[in-house]
């Protein structure tokens, strides 16, 4: 009876046991999971508050099954490995964990009836904070503690999963906010098998299995810490991983005062390669980066006419660079294939990926247009192409669209194309359609993707480029793999790369964070320094910075009629913000504008002024205003410091009695000194024009504007030059006086302003009078 009662007892111990709670720890985080697999605890050891959101579920792993997701059912810790049980599928998951001083790491390393599993998700982990939250970073804070979560390869993708590619088209979700204030997830695929899932938009479009590619080995790491250490607990948990940890003059770029530099987008050459560095160096830039090099992506063959020796072209300007201290960057567009490249012609490679296939019905011959297929479904969804190209064998035709009914037909076909060899056909040969883009270019597939990584890395490893940008990212896509697709190939790049590779990218996503100096967004094309995409720029520094991000700015253009107030505009804002940004200046612009050397130099000294740390609070928040303009000046080791003040007028079509005066009346007071009169009058509105404006200031003299402005237009006074300019910023003609301008004297003035409206779509007329103010000295 007695050792009947012991074993009774002994079994109630060991199942009390196996359904504990297990307790984790690191440094700055208590972790509790549930004998259910459900985290309880998520609590700084300081404060003993639990961040945990109560009521949430909050599983340690999900896993699916066909398309059923499973959370555990049961949790258990035995020689540091978490047995994680699924029912009623029957599965059982084994999680190795590690407690280390400044983090916890989970990984999965075993799946019973791993065949089954077709993806698993980390989380989502429930938190309480809202206050600030990393959707990229994959870190949550409150202003004292922070929370966060890190992929620890790339199978492991940080984020939502939310397609069948795992790819998200949203900026960054693996910290997102809830109702309840935040979560953070990250999940992995089964990518082993051959699959057909939308790709890109592409509908069953076939995958290729990556062998061995399952959901094993995914793994992530936790922490939590006062919300100042952050920045430095990653870095400890990335040489603790052995994530990417690049470093700069012996500094972890995420905390080096050179990631974030301004730089210089130009063309250039063998010959005009010494003047464009000098050129950065007026400027105070720290890279040069050639716009476009390339003759063709996928090889990255350089322009033979601006480097007529290739390779060594390119290594001989990188070596003048280097002795000036500057980087020598290069533009390409990641995986985006030309079609003059040896991946396409003459003989088009078999990796280039295809959105899907059908077979022929018929013998072809080399000059047939009407080419029969088995099957209309990947070849009558064009509208998302604008090549319409079919490989077929080792030839490339384009065709104009597929019959609507069968038996189906590709018509008019353009054979042999892009220096392919039209062919005969045979019976039941594949033809695929290809994956393309509005660029005129191709894709790979994963295969080849990762061949033409290691095309970029070979071409910085010999001609010692170190700056690029993964410009079009998301071509990555086109392989199917989503952003693990994208994360691998940039992984791949910067590890082939023997030398530190300063690196942007036109997407956003976790993983990549590592890799990455910057994201620089925002493009000159659509307007001048201050439209092209104004709102956009300033709206991205809060996700920079909630990211641990340097703050950028975008690119700006720098024409051959750029001048000095608009740049002191972009650079105001730069030190707003202690942005970078690029400048845009090709090598005729700085030739051919008469102001060169003075817009540099403010370039230089506002970059020396903000980067010195010299601004007060209340000075750093009037430079982040766009609506505010300043000018710099340094002498003797003095700073001043001028604002701008504005008088903004707005003038409109008045229906008034005949013969009434139509023209509008301003009065303002100048308080400064006398100086140049300063003025832009804008015609607002998204379409329509005025014609023959006039001003007449303090009475006595008037301003006549004769001819047509259209909407988006601005004339512009400096008070030597008046200048137009079209919707864009761009300069468009001097408009000369009969007479010269008079200064604006200290005092009262008045302001009389009218035009004619010819049209219907009437346009307002706005006008704003800039004085300079005394300066504010500053003296760090």
């Amino acid at each position: 009876m007695k050792k009947r009662i012991s074993i009774v007892l002994l079994l109630v111990q060991i199942f009390t046991l196996s359904a504990q709670q297990i307790s984790l720890k690191s440094e700055g985080l208590n972790f509790n999971l549930s004998p259910k697999g459900q985290i309880t605890t998520l609590s700084n050891p300081v404060l003993g508050k639990n961040y945990l959101a109560m009521g949430e579920k909050s599983p340690l792993l999900q896993i699916r099954v066909g398309n059923d997701w499973y959370e555990p059912t049961g949790a258990t810790l035995k020689s540091g490995i978490i047995s994680l049980v699924y029912q009623p599928v029957n599965i059982t998951a084994q999680v190795k964990v590690f407690q280390k001083k400044t983090h916890l790491t989970f990984e999965l390393i075993k799946i019973d009836a791993n065949d089954k599993v077709n993806a698993v998700i980390w989380g989502p982990y429930p938190t309480i904070i809202n206050k600030t939250i990393g959707e990229v970073v994959g870190v949550v804070r409150d202003g004292e503690y922070a929370i966060g979560i890190q992929a620890l390869n790339p199978k492991t993708v940080g984020g939502v999963l939310n397609n069948s590619e795992g790819s998200n088209e949203s900026r960054g979700s693996t910290a997102i906010p809830q109702a309840y204030g935040s979560s953070l997830q990250a999940f992995s695929l089964d990518r082993s098998k051959d699959r057909k899932i939308t790709v890109w938009g592409r509908p069953e479009m076939p995958v290729k299995a990556i062998p061995n590619e399952t959901t094993l080995g995914s793994k992530i790491a936790i922490f939590g810490c006062a919300e100042p250490q952050v920045l430095s607990r990653i870095g400890a948990i990335e040489l603790a991983e052995g994530l990417p940890h690049a470093m700069i003059n012996g500094v972890w770029f995420k905390q080096s005062p050179e990631t974030g530099r301004a730089y210089l987008i130009s063309d250039f050459d063998e010959k005009t390669v010494d003047a464009m560095l000098d050129y950065t160096q007026q400027a105070g830039l720290v890279s040069l980066y050639h716009e476009g090099p390339f003759k063709s992506w996928g090889h990255f063959i350089l322009n033979p006419v601006a480097f007529p020796n290739g390779n060594a072209s390119m290594k001989a300007c990188v070596d003048k660079a280097t002795k000036k201290g500057i980087r020598i960057g290069v533009h390409t567009l990641s995986t985006f294939i030309n079609t003059n490249d040896p991946y396409v012609t003459p003989i088009p490679d078999k990796r280039l990926s295809m959105t899907g296939s059908s077979v022929l019905t018929e013998n072809i011959s080399a000059t047939a247009n009407e080419i029969p297929v088995a099957s209309d479904q990947y070849f009558k969804n064009i509208k998302s192409s604008t090549l319409h190209a079919v490989k077929i064998g080792d030839e490339i035709i384009r065709f104009r669209e597929v019959s609507a009914e069968a038996p189906y037909k590709l018509l008019d076909c353009q054979r042999g194309m892009y220096g392919t060899k039209a062919s005969d056909h045979p019976k039941d040969e594949m033809a695929g359609m290809l994956f393309d883009y509005p660029y005129n270019t191709l894709f790979p597939n994963f295969e080849l993707q990762q061949e033409i990584a290691g095309n970029l890395g070979r071409f910085f490893n010999e001609t010692g480029v170190s700056h690029m940008d993964f410009d079009g990212h998301e071509g990555c896509l086109s392989a199917g793999e989503g952003d693990y697709g994208m994360q691998i190939f940039a992984d791949k790049v910067i590890k082939d790369t023997k030398q530190t590779l300063v690196n942007g990218t036109s997407r956003s996503y976790h993983y990549y964070w590592h890799l990455c100096h910057y994201w620089n967004w925002g493009e000159p094309w659509y307007g001048g320094f201050r439209e092209s995409q104004g709102d956009y720029r300033l709206e991205n520094q809060p996700f920079l910075e909630r990211n641990y991000m340097p703050n950028m700015l975008g690119w700006f253009l720098l024409s051959s009629t750029t001048g000095a107030e608009d740049i002191e505009w972009m650079m105001a804002r730069a030190a707003g913000y202690n942005a970078g940004f690029a400048l845009v200046a090709r090598y005729k612009s700085l030739q051919t504008n008469p102001n060169t050397a003075q817009l540099l130099a403010l370039v230089k000294l506002w970059q020396e002024a903000y980067r010195s740390k010299i601004f007060s609070a209340d000075q750093i928040a009037r430079l982040k205003n766009p609506e505010n303009d300043f000018h710099l000046e340094k002498a003797n080791g003095t700073w001043k410091l001028f604002p701008f003040k504005k008088f903004k007028f707005e003038h409109e079509k008045k229906n008034l009695q005949p013969g009434e005066p139509t023209f509008s009346q301003w009065e303002f007071i100048n308080k400064e000194a006398e100086q140049p009169l300063n003025f832009t009058l804008t015609f607002v509105g998204k379409e329509g024009s005025i014609s023959n404006p006039w001003i007449e200031i303090d009475g006595y003299f008037k301003m006549e504007l004769p001819g047509e402005y259209g909407a988006g237009n601005s004339v512009v006074c400096d008070g030597t030059t008046i200048k137009l300019y079209n919707k864009k910023g761009g300069f468009v003609k001097d408009i000369v006086l009969k007479q010269g301008i008079p200064s604006l004297k200290s005092g009262k003035h008045s302001i009389k302003f009218d035009c004619q409206f010819p049209e219907e779509k009437e346009l307002t007329n706005r006008f704003i009078i800039k004085t300079i103010s005394s300066p504010e000295i500053i003296t760090k």
